[in-house]
């Protein structure tokens, strides 16, 4: 109740289509975004994977797996949440413009 009161208020002063351009904006950036990001995302994780298999004792070796585990929980999450914002991203629009 009290987002939706919010996101009225601040779509009632900005006027009609507002939004277009950042509708537009994410609709044309969100697919190129998600595939670079996940193009770099498996380079350095091929790059941490034989970091991992050259590392020479058991200390380098529990260092750069956590250091790989932490990479991919984290790139997973961006890549989610990038796919996330591309699919929401009309409705979204709609809630703030108030139809």
């Amino acid at each position: 109740m009290l987002l939706n009161s919010i996101l009225s208020l601040i779509s009632a002063g900005s006027g009609d289509g507002v939004l277009n351009p950042i509708y537009g904006g994410l609709s044309t950036v969100g697919p190129y975004a998600l595939g670079i990001v996940t193009t770099l995302s498996l380079f350095y994780g091929v790059f941490l994977g034989v970091k991992y298999a050259k590392a020479k004792d058991e200390t380098e070796k529990q260092g750069a797996q956590k250091t790989l585990i932490n990479f991919i929980i984290g790139a997973g999450i961006v890549i989610v949440l990038i796919s996330v914002l591309y699919a929401i991203r009309g409705p979204l629009a709609n809630l703030i413009d108030g139809r």
